[in-house]
């Protein structure tokens, strides 16, 4: 994958749209499913590459001290209700740093629909997952968690996509 450079001011633009932000509002509860969620990625054994619900990438940009990597969710096929995303490389540290990760801490939750956007309700077109590396070319493991409409039914997905840096 490579980092196109008109790609950057969207990045930067979902990325605040999605930022994560650590809390005090069940800080305890959120960080315990977090540790949760890292704890059962690293575990899981059996990825897919895609989703059929919606579009997922990896961008790389170079950073003064490593890599920064954009996990891109957007296009979904179908409603998708209060967001989770998580995403890890298999032998990263996540005690000690914070894994990339979307609607685990936040207050608000994130909706994406197919074809519609309203940021103030928290309906969006895409949600983005931010992490740090040292890697030029990493492999990443991502749980992603939504909800239908109703939250009667929960979806979970596990992928794992590979990305290198192209400066």
């Amino acid at each position: 994958m490579r980092c196109s450079l008109n790609k950057i001011p969207v990045l930067v633009c979902l990325l605040l749209l999605s930022a994560c932000s650590l809390l005090n509002r069940n800080q305890n509860n959120s960080g315990d499913r977090y540790t949760y969620l890292v704890d059962m990625l690293k575990e899981h054994s059996t990825y897919a590459h895609s989703s059929q619900y919606f579009d997922i990438d990896v961008e790389m940009a170079r950073i003064e001290d490593g890599y920064r990597y954009y996990v891109i969710i957007d296009k979904p096929t179908l409603a998708m209700y209060d967001i989770e995303v998580l995403a890890i490389e298999p032998d990263g540290d996540y005690q000690n740093n914070m894994a990339a990760n979307v609607g685990i801490f936040e207050e608000e939750e994130y909706h994406m629909i197919p074809n519609q956007s309203n940021v103030q309700e928290g309906y969006v077109k895409g949600v983005i997952a931010s992490g740090l590396t040292q890697n030029p070319e990493i492999t990443l493991h991502i749980f992603v968690q939504f909800k239908n409409a109703d939250y009667s039914t929960v979806h979970t997905e596990y992928l794992e996509l590979t990305a290198a840096y192209e400066g």
